[in-house]
């Protein structure tokens, strides 16, 4: 058992208050049992947006795109000069938007997958915490029913005090778990939702500095 190669801290307290273990404990399992759940759901969601801007995101910019050019094609029949300022124009719209379609679709290799990546990597994480919870319980369960034995005479005093021991060191181990497990996590969450939060401000730049190269072109129509 991996527990039986682990030391108290020297100076640190005897005794954990199992009360305060058991319910630090009761927290962190509900803890993971809503961020089990929650990363399930946004990795599901993320998933699915990712798959709307390969795919029908960029089609229909690209519908919109090829739109535009039709109308420039038809306005084209007029061969007037004062027309073709616009006829470019409109035809340089049509190439923007699909330019635009182009940049939703490779979008999600730069925020979307980093953040999928992430919820994977946890979800694993999250996996091993049951079998912990399930030996910290048993364990803590141990203590109590040694106490009762002690009590009830059916057990000598330093047999229970080596279970209390035992049950100590599981609680040590654990407690540093989840404490680790948390500063661990809000290190992660923090760079990958800043890295999503600055690719989405990019993302969104590439797309505005498009249109505003679009618009331009009705300068000197």
């Amino acid at each position: 058992n991996f527990f039986l190669t682990i030391s108290v801290p020297a100076g640190g307290p005897a005794v954990l208050d199992l009360q305060e273990v058991e319910s630090k404990v009761d927290g962190f399992k509900s803890f993971t049992k809503k961020m089990d759940e929650s990363t399930i759901q946004l990795n599901q969601t993320v998933n699915e947006f990712a798959r709307k801007q390969v795919a029908g995101f960029k089609k229909e910019y690209q519908k919109v795109g090829h739109s535009f050019r039709g109308l420039s094609q038809a306005f084209e029949m007029d061969q007037q000069a004062f027309s073709v300022g616009l006829n470019q124009a409109i035809a340089f719209t049509g190439e923007a938007y699909d330019a635009i379609g182009e940049l939703f679709a490779d979008q999600p290799r730069q925020d979307l997958d980093p953040v999928m990546d992430l919820l994977a990597l946890y979800q694993g994480h999250l996996a091993n915490f049951p079998d912990i919870i399930h030996v910290q319980k048993g364990a803590l369960t141990k203590v109590k029913e040694s106490k009762r034995h002690v009590e009830e005479g059916k057990m000598e005093i330093q047999k229970a005090d080596g279970i209390q021991d035992r049950c100590n060191i599981i609680s040590f181990a654990t407690l540093a778990e989840i404490h680790h497990f948390h500063r661990i996590r809000v290190r992660d969450f923090k760079s990958q939702m800043q890295h999503f939060l600055q690719q989405q401000i990019l993302f969104f730049q590439k797309v505005t500095q498009k249109l505003e190269e679009a618009l331009h072109k009705y300068d000197n129509v």
